[in-house]
């Protein structure tokens, strides 16, 4: 993935991005709360819109320039829909994992809380 552009709204990034799948260029917009590495640049920007894949993060900017910009390595919207569908799953996967992991910790915690002093 890529970074294309940042956003001071998120719903601008949305929109971008919807554009952008639209026109067969698979997308992801991320919070930009999570990339601030200090306290002088929060609020100056929401969201970042990034191109999966590296073969059209040229034909993304070219579109976004000019929306009449012809995509050389467009997606059907059928692949852009499996590749949504695809990283929803894994993302439940990948929660469920951790949430397993962690309620297995807190239980070990609370079980040596009970057990008391050794």
């Amino acid at each position: 993935m890529r970074m294309i552009e940042r956003y001071a709204s998120r719903s601008e990034a949305m929109e971008r991005a919807a554009f952008l799948q639209a026109n067969g260029i698979a997308t992801h917009v991320s919070d930009m709360t999570a990339m601030r590495l200090n306290l002088a640049h929060q609020g100056q920007f929401r969201a970042g819109l990034w191109v999966v894949f590296e073969d059209q993060y040229e034909d993304a900017r070219a579109l976004l320039a000019n929306p009449d910009h012809r995509v050389t390595s467009a997606l059907s919207p059928e692949e852009i829909q499996h590749l949504q569908s695809d990283g929803e799953a894994e993302m439940r996967k990948v929660l469920l994992k951790w949430s397993l992991i962690t309620l297995a910790g807190l239980g070990a915690v609370a079980a040596l809380v009970v057990a008391g002093p050794f």
